[in-house]
């Protein structure tokens, strides 16, 4: 017998009914009796099914053929239930790029980063047509071999792209925006931001500025100032020691001149000429010429493009990759790098046992409340079929908390069992000097004797290897 399957406590006539978990396919086995004794007949086995509560799906022709060739000690399927068809998943297709798939402009040779190039925020139009969206449908149920229905899953209600400045059209199956101005995502939904303009320095003059949307600055953010944005920032000249704050992408066309005391936090990615001793924090990538005296956490990649690429002093931490042409300097420049790592966990084995929890879960509700209906029908003189009936369904539905159970110790179990991984690496397209300190975590890489040409240093199985480009 299948470790899926439950066999029902009735024996009649030398017939054994047999039921899947999900009770949606009946079995008969029949056992043979002695010597002499009458053949088994289909009303016997029609009558061992209906004594088994099976009321839906018996196949008769099976019924008769097994009557007339017996096979013995094997199960037979006799009986199937309707199974429900389950809707389709809603989903919502886009017209537009999302924030990550906006690369650096270059130039025409693919070398250098235009940084002077603005362009590189998505504007729209009123009325221009951002995504459409397929919406769920509802699902066909089924029907078990006791006659009860069985739940079709609805699809799954695709995640509302509406957000700032947009509306839903056609049906509520497009998403237009209502005005002319810069796409921004937040996870899937869509914002459509005006611009604040300061065709200025940010100095005496205009205060600090802060402003829920885009803002560009034609002029210098000045020494003791801020900005503050709750979008995409845009700086045509200088930042000083300044306090900078975005909520989006940050495009600075000369450089930051910092003075090592004010903070910039960037949630998005963060395009500039040169870093010049500031304290940064980037949670998307760096794309800039060169960094010096800095102490900067980025949890993306930093790529250095230009004529030095090169980064001399301070303090790095970041997530991905480093590109530079030269690290450190001849004069052995104290440098540090840190690889930041990534706790791992067997995601995908969770998600597998997380969704057959779930599915267990929706199988005792639905017999929870057959189980239910039926007590209902027997406190109004319900008979013996109906106590039997609500007997299997009770077992049932305690085998399926037993494995709920065990699910659940499974995903904690695995939960606690993680490694830390270092995906970042470190690429010198040129020359690695001495004083450069590289950290994976806690692990040092060393080379004490000369300067390193050409390498890239990564983690790979638990150590840090030094490769050659």
């Amino acid at each position: 017998m299948s470790q899926n399957e439950t066999p029902d406590i009735m024996n009649l006539c030398k017939v054994e009914v047999l039921i899947s978990e999900d009770c949606m396919i009946g079995y008969v086995k029949l056992t043979k009796g002695d010597e002499g004794a009458d053949p088994i007949t289909k009303e016997q086995i029609l009558e061992a099914l209906h004594s088994g509560g099976i009321v839906y799906g018996i196949k008769e022709s099976s019924v008769e053929k097994l009557a007339m060739r017996p096979i013995y000690n094997i199960k037979i399927e006799v009986a199937r239930g309707l199974y429900p068809e389950h809707g389709e998943d809603g989903v919502v297709t886009f017209y537009i790029k999302r924030d990550s798939e906006y690369q650096p402009d270059y130039d025409m040779d693919g070398i250098v980063v235009d940084y002077k190039n603005l362009d590189y925020f998505q504007l729209v139009k009123k009325d221009q047509l951002l995504c459409e969206i397929k919406k769920e449908t509802e699902g066909v149920e089924g029907v078990n071999i006791f006659g009860a229905a069985v739940p079709a899953k609805r699809g799954k209600t695709p995640p509302s792209p509406v957000g700032k400045n947009t509306i839903l059209t056609e049906n509520e199956t497009k998403l237009v925006a209502t005005c002319d101005g810069v796409v921004r995502f937040l996870r899937d939904t869509i914002d459509i931001n005006d611009m604040l303009k300061i065709t200025t320095n940010v100095d005496q003059q205009t205060g600090n500025i802060h402003f829920t949307g885009d803002v560009t600055v034609d002029g210098d953010v000045c020494d003791g100032f801020s900005v503050k944005s709750g979008g995409n920032l845009i700086v045509k000249g200088v930042v000083e020691d300044a306090i900078i704050e975005a909520d989006g992408n940050v495009l600075i066309s000369k450089g930051i001149n910092g003075g090592g005391k004010s903070n910039i936090v960037i949630h998005g990615d963060l395009r500039c000429k040169y870093i010049e001793n500031a304290i940064i924090h980037v949670d998307g990538s760096i794309s800039a010429d060169y960094i010096i005296d800095s102490k900067i956490t980025c949890m993306g990649d930093i790529t250095l493009s230009g004529s030095n690429e090169l980064v001399v002093g301070g303090e790095i931490k970041l997530l991905g990759e480093l590109k530079a042409k030269d690290i450190g300097s001849e004069k052995e420049r104290i440098t540090k790098i840190e690889v930041l790592g990534v706790k791992m966990l067997d995601e995908e084995a969770i998600k597998a046992l997380e969704k057959e929890r779930d599915e267990s879960n929706e199988k005792a509700q639905a017999l929870i409340e057959n189980a239910s209906k039926i007590n209902q029908l027997i406190k109004m003189g319900g008979n013996s079929e109906l106590i039997d009936q609500l007997t299997l369904i009770r077992r049932q539905i305690l085998a399926l908390k037993e494995q709920i159970d065990h699910k659940t110790f499974q995903i904690e179990k695995l939960q606690d069992e993680w490694n830390m991984e270092y995906h970042g690496q470190i690429t010198c397209k040129r020359k690695l000097y001495q004083g450069v300190k590289i950290l994976f975590g806690e692990t040092r890489f060393r080379f004490d004797l000369d300067n390193l040409d050409h390498c890239r240093i990564y983690w790979h199985e638990g150590e840090i290897i030094q490769g050659v480009l």
